[in-house]
């Protein structure tokens, strides 16, 4: 099978689009990637913070009786709300981790309809032109 001139240059079109396309879904994947994860180190770090503030807040409590309007009492009630908080919002970073993954295929199959069709526009524009000036 002998391929003419304009599907050798479509096959080539074609090839290099797949190698762009993979390029812009790896730069968004790892851009979003990078981003995802100093929020969840941030939102850990600030989750072990007051995993620790809740310790100390379970060793006085077993020291001594706090009034529940105490300022130790309100400091470890806020500080549980915040635990609770961090610990949603760590299982809500993990899951944009998980579908960063399937947005790398959306990405790359619209990189590659996008370069494709930019590609068959301008074929399609240099025809046209050639049409005109013949």
């Amino acid at each position: 099978m002998k391929l003419t001139r304009i599907q050798k240059i479509g096959v080539a079109i074609f090839v290099s689009s797949l190698l762009a396309a993979t390029l812009i879904a790896n730069w968004r994947f790892d851009s979003k990637l990078v981003g995802l994860t100093d929020m969840f180190e941030k939102e850990q770090a600030l989750h072990l913070s007051t995993d620790k503030l809740l310790t100390n807040c379970e060793k006085i409590a077993a020291t001594n009786k706090a009034a529940p309007y105490d300022a130790t009492h309100q400091i470890c009630e806020q500080g549980s709300h915040i635990h609770e908080h961090t610990q949603h919002a760590m299982t809500l970073l993990a899951r944009e981790k998980e579908s960063n993954e399937i947005k790398w295929y959306r990405n790359f199959a619209l990189s590659v309809l996008f370069i494709n069709l930019v590609a068959f526009g301008l074929f399609q524009a240099r025809v046209y032109l050639n049409r005109e000036v013949d």
